[in-house]
């Protein structure tokens, strides 16, 4: 009895002292650089003691924090792919890899692992939220509407279903606005979705939901006026503040839109004196300076497009630093503003949705433009064929601004987007990676080179 106990008592402290090795060897092999020995080490480890789990994440954080040539992703990648494989039954390992994914930004399997783990658990409705934003903040849009759909067929029961909605009708209208939809039916479509979603969801995420459909009745289905009434409808009843000015945003630019240009830049004003150290705010200034260089009034453009340079919005910032280049460049080559008056005019007629108008206009410019318009005539044309679906034309005149005028504020931008619809319209992926490695070489400070970087490491 004696002998039985003593060596059930023995088992135990090797087994302890087995696991207790886990992580001393682990730590190890991350010492000689023998990651895919310490993975495994990491992964035996957690397999033993799954309250470990926030521990060796932050192991593996910091390993990749020194990873410059991604050479030690890849190896946890592969381990990781393999242990859920394995292991498809445990936890741990399934949050691991959903984590990993994130970082890497390989959302399609941040997003499976999600739902695996709440088809088994029920348990991950606020990951799988938070991924379906994180998928439309970085233009997943497919995988943002499969995980909006996903919660949203777990019923109204689910505390994220009003989210789930909005976020599913944001998604489609993008989807839309970039596979350039112009089939009127897929408009009816989605605005009676918007309608059956009023009843559903309640009166917080109203504002939202009308400001699409508002976009929706202006732009696709010839409602402008029905738009306008909404909105202002709306805006008296709605008492959150950034609701009530992102509002007053959409209907002033329905009003640009319908020629009406002193009553938006009206609502633009009072956006950017309501909201001023505001990204919102920050926005309404740009759209208005927009409005003025539309109209002509290209030094009161270039004031405000000046302040805005700092904002703290990049995007922002960088939008009011490409318009005020064209502005400044095209009166310091031309001071009368005759071709500036061109450009401008074609680039309100495409604001409007008047492209047919637009393209002799453009085409007039490509032709007997002077070195400064003529780029960014083109950009806009190209961006017109993009438009039409016709992408081998725009691939080219893409192509042209960088052969061109390859010192052109617009050369590393229009190369970038040569290279998008290579990788993703074309399917040339030789081609893809041939401009993305251009673009990295010759434009090193653009702002497209990081994630030219990144098409490029996974073509």
């Amino acid at each position: 009895m004696r002998k039985a106990i003593f060596l059930f008592i023995l088992f135990l402290t090797l087994s302890a002292t087995a696991q207790e090795n886990y992580m001393e060897k682990a730590n190890y092999y991350y010492s000689k650089l023998n990651y895919e020995q310490a993975f495994e080490y990491y992964f035996l480890e957690l397999e033993a003691r799954p309250n470990q789990y926030n521990i060796i994440k932050s192991r593996l954080q910091n390993l990749l924090l020194y990873d410059v040539n991604k050479s030690i992703a890849d190896e946890l990648r592969i381990a990781l792919l393999k242990k859920t494989q394995e292991k498809p039954e445990n936890e741990q390992f399934a949050m691991l890899l959903m984590w990993f994914a994130l970082q890497q930004e390989d959302y399609d399997i941040a997003l499976e692992q999600c739902k695996s783990l709440d088809r088994r658990l029920d348990n991950q409705d606020a990951q799988l939220i938070t991924l379906a934003h994180i998928c439309f903040d970085n233009a997943q849009y497919e995988l943002a509407k499969d995980a909006y759909e996903y919660l949203i067929t777990k019923g109204k029961i689910n505390p994220f279903y009003g989210d789930a909605m909005v976020g599913a009708v944001k998604t489609e209208s993008q989807l839309c606005k970039i596979n350039h939809i112009e089939d009127k039916a897929t408009y009816e479509r989605l605005s009676r979705r918007i309608e059956d979603a009023y009843s559903e969801i309640g009166s917080k995420e109203y504002p939202n939901l009308v400001e699409i459909q508002a976009d929706i009745m202006a732009y696709h289905l010839d409602q402008a006026p029905q738009a306008i009434e909404l909105l202002q409808k709306v805006i008296g009843q709605t008492s959150n503040k950034i609701q009530q000015n992102q509002l007053k945003l959409k209907l002033a630019d329905i009003y640009l839109y319908t020629d009406e240009v002193w009553e938006a830049t009206l609502l633009y004003s009072q956006v950017d004196k309501s909201m001023k150290n505001e990204p919102i705010g920050h926005e309404a200034r740009f759209r208005n300076a927009q409005l003025r260089y539309f109209i002509g009034e290209f030094e009161w453009a270039e004031t405000q497009l000046n302040v805005l340079k700092a904002a703290t919005s990049k995007l922002i910032a960088n939008d009011a630093m490409t318009l005020s280049l064209i502005i400044s460049d095209n009166l310091e080559y031309d001071t009368s503003g005759m071709e500036l008056k061109r450009l401008a005019r074609a680039d309100y007629r495409i604001y409007q949705h008047r492209d047919e108008e637009a393209l002799p206009i453009l085409e007039a410019i490509c032709l007997d433009g002077n070195e400064i318009s003529k780029p960014h005539a083109l950009y806009r044309l190209a961006e017109l064929k993009t438009k039409q679906q016709d992408y081998v034309t725009a691939d080219t005149l893409f192509l042209q601004i960088v052969k061109e005028f390859p010192d052109s504020y617009m050369a590393d931008d229009a190369l970038m987007q040569a290279a998008l619809l290579e990788h993703q319209q074309l399917k040339s992926r030789e081609a893809a990676k041939q401009h993305y490695e251009q673009l990295i070489d010759q434009y090193p400070t653009s702002l497209y080179t990081a994630q030219a970087k990144k098409n490029y490491r996974k073509l």
